[in-house]
């Protein structure tokens, strides 16, 4: 076998028998299948056979497409002339061809007919927007995919980069609305309703209908394509139940060149037990199996061969695997082996127990602007932590997003997750998916570097300010895939405000001088802030002129610091609630206002409880920020129990009554020390006569003398108390002289 031939950075991919494998041969280009080295991802290399007549046109076509991505559109990564050949490259589409798929299909059912034929339009309009861009034959040009058990994705995958006759017809005179008219009315007859999932039509019928009216559209035509998918769209069932059938499933383009299952169940033997061959056409390189050390369940997946790929990805695999080995990347999905043996190399992902974020845009469709911050805030930690890492990952997909809510993918709780809002969730966190797949590779998926124009110097990280721009496109529903074209209602003033931030950023990073992360993120927050869209919303009053603590959300908002100040470090994100609170508010009271609080207030409100620090575990957060679990009948209007503030003010008059008592002589405990009598020995003080203030300059205090006491009988009355005189006992009146007559020590002689 051959070695595999290179263009530059691009290695062409080759089958089993050392053959270049062509996706498109005609009369102007041919079209192979490479590898970008570079980014760990196919691509198709077209390569124009005649030498350009009009040099600025086709760079002029090229750079309208660049600037210009959809994901409805293959992206257009590089072009030039190599040699006298024009070429351009774009990204991989991994599906067959519209021709091919509708040519091996004896009857479609007719759902399945109306969702091609209403992806094609989309897709055609997509390219019509950006010029005279329809190939001649576009059912050739039109790649076909699933996306979902019960969706598929149509996906142009070449374009006409060079002025063609066909172009000036349709923009002299189109016969789109003709074709549309027949298109519609064959779809029309088959009925529409419940009827029409249950009912199959001709395939060849449809496709030489779907090819003409494809053939015919244009820029003048947008218009009149847009309402012929409108009215596709209300001949289509509501609801749909179950998935598309196996004949009618669009072939990967990819997997003729991978090892069979049966290779790759031989390539894992004793290490991994695969539970089932079944493939998730949405995903079909991935098998679902268990580890047999310890039983966690795993996604199996090959790495592909070196004839089809380089030897970056198995490198990739290895440092991902150390990485997500340490405590430090958290935010790192797990690789649980990487595993080569008999010629096929294998990698083993632990299954997120979590929530996609494709899987929230295909069910919520677009996202409110508040609720795109907090997706941004939390993923912006999990892009440090993968920087920090030193990984080399170039590519992130809606797919490679996760959340952690704490909840198994298959609770009945993340299902009513997916159709909440996220500041409603409990509390998440962000996941990133860091190696390279073969999914991620084959181009399937929503990559949100589709919209990002060209740089030439992008920084040193592609994770960006322009990145999150592009990513937030995805996010409001303003740039939505194929299929998820949508029209929000309401919210049109700080949509357009944020649309118009997030064009900003994505011209600088077109200047090459792509802003940070946090500056993108602080300049979010303010546009939040100025149309209070993270507001409270209170809920009614049982009583008048009370406020209550309750606000819309599962937590109540921590004390927080300015958005305009930039976070150093995040460690962790706090709840979502939490989230919106912290990056909105100012975390002080208003100029000229001064907050006024008792002290008892500030005991029981104090900081400790609201915010948790950034190093505690999950229980520990999620319990600071949890709310009050006292009835209501129990708190205050300020929220503080009425019986602790009753205890508080009772226990602090009694410390206080006593301190004053103490300090005044009147406390029991001193009356009762006076009245306590002496021990069995006291110390006697003798007082020594003063001196005359002509011999002695000062007065010496007196000097105590112990001296043994007489214990008088037990029928004396002894009094006790100051000034009593006690009774020496025998040979002790010499002493009471001495003591007399003997001069102070401190006197002069």
């Amino acid at each position: 076998m051959s070695e595999p031939s290179q263009f530059r950075h691009y290695q062409i991919i080759q089958d089993a028998d050392g053959n270049n494998v062509e996706l498109v041969r005609n009369a102007d280009q041919v079209s192979v299948l490479s590898f970008d080295m570079t980014r760990l991802e196919y691509a198709h290399c077209h390569v124009l056979l005649e030498p350009l007549a009009n040099r600025s046109a086709f760079e002029d076509a090229c750079t309208a497409l660049q600037k210009r991505g959809h994901p409805a559109l293959a992206r257009l990564i590089e072009f030039g002339e190599d040699e006298g050949n024009p070429f351009y490259i774009t990204s991989n589409v991994d599906g067959e061809t519209l021709r091919s798929f509708l040519g091996r299909q004896q009857e479609l059912p007719g759902w399945l007919a109306i969702m091609i034929a209403s992806r094609a339009l989309e897709t055609a309009v997509a390219v019509c927007e950006r010029g005279e861009f329809m190939t001649s034959t576009p059912l050739e040009s039109f790649r076909i995919l699933q996306s979902a058990p019960q969706a598929v994705q149509v996906i142009a995958a070449d374009f006409s980069v060079l002025e063609s006759t066909a172009a000036k017809k349709r923009a002299l005179k189109t016969g789109f609305e003709k074709q549309a008219k027949f298109l519609r009315s064959f779809l029309s007859e088959q009925g529409s309703g419940p009827t029409l999932p249950d009912h199959p039509l001709q395939a060849a019928d449809f496709t030489e209908l779907l090819d003409a009216c494809l053939s015919a559209a244009g820029v003048g035509a947008i218009a009149a394509m847009r309402e012929l998918r409108s009215t596709l769209q209300r001949l289509a069932p509501d609801h749909l139940s179950g998935e598309i059938p196996t004949a009618h499933k669009p072939r990967a383009l990819l997997a003729p060149l991978l090892a069979n299952y049966q290779e790759v169940a031989r390539g894992l033997t004793n290490l991994v037990r695969i539970q089932s061959q079944r493939l998730d056409m949405a995903n079909p390189y991935s098998m679902r199996g268990t580890l047999t050390k310890t039983g966690r369940t795993v996604l199996i997946e090959q790495v592909p061969p070196a004839r089809i790929a380089c030897p970056s990805v198995k490198e990739a695999d290895d440092a991902v695997l150390k990485a997500s080995r340490k405590r430090e990347n958290t935010s790192l999905l797990t690789l649980a082996l990487v595993n080569e043996a008999e010629d096929v190399t294998c990698l083993a992902e632990e299954v997120v127990e979590g929530i996609s974020l494709a899987d929230v845009m295909r069910e919520r469709r677009f996202l409110e602007v508040q609720e795109a911050y907090l997706v941004l805030a939390a993923l912006d930690s999990a892009l440090a932590q993968l920087e920090k890492s030193s990984l080399q990952t170039a590519k992130l997909r809606l797919e490679d997003i996760f959340f952690l809510t704490g909840f198994a993918r298959e609770d009945p709780r993340s299902t009513k997750l997916l159709v909440s809002k996220l500041n409603e969730w409990p509390a998440f966190n962000v996941i990133v998916r860091a190696h390279p797949t073969l999914a991620s590779m084959c181009g399937r998926g929503t990559d949100p570097a589709v919209l990002m124009p060209p740089a030439r110097h992008p920084g040193n990280s592609p994770w960006h300010a322009g990145w999150l721009a592009a990513l937030c496109r995805f996010l409001l529903g303003l740039d939505a895939p194929a299929g998820m074209v949508v029209e929000p209602q309401g919210g049109a003033r700080e949509r357009e405000t944020v649309a118009r931030l997030l064009d900003d950023e994505l011209a600088k990073l077109a200047d090459s001088k792509p802003a940070q992360r946090a500056d993108f993120l602080a300049r979010y927050a303010r546009v939040i802030q100025h149309y209070d869209l993270a507001a409270p919303v209170e809920l009614p009053q049982k009583k008048s002129g009370t406020k209550s603590a309750k606000v819309t959300g599962l937590s109540p908002s921590p004390k927080t610091t300015p958005v305009t100040k930039p976070q150093v470090k995040r460690e962790s994100l706090p709840p979502a609630k939490s989230a919106v609170a912290a990056a909105l508010t100012t975390g002080g009271a208003a100029s000229g206002e001064s907050p006024n609080i008792g002290f008892a207030e500030l005991l029981f409100k104090s900081g400790d409880r609201d915010a948790a620090p950034p190093d505690a575990p999950d229980w520990a957060r999620a319990a600071a920020s949890a709310p009050p679990t006292l009835p209501e009948h129990f708190v205050a209007d300020d929220g503080v129990p009425m019986w602790l503030k009753a205890a508080v003010f009772i226990g602090g008059s009694m410390v206080l009554g006593g301190i004053f008592a103490h300090f005044s002589g009147d406390a029991l405990w001193l009356k009762k020390r006076a009245a306590a009598a002496p021990p069995t020995g006291v110390n006697a003080t003798a007082a020594v006569p003063s001196v005359p203030a002509a011999t002695a300059p000062t007065v010496p205090k007196a000097v105590p003398i112990e001296a043994p006491v007489m214990v008088a009988p037990p029928d004396d009355d002894v009094p006790s108390g100051p000034g009593v005189s006690l009774s020496l006992p025998p040979g002790a009146a010499g002493l009471r002289d001495q003591l007399s007559s003997e001069p102070p020590r401190n006197a002069p002689p």
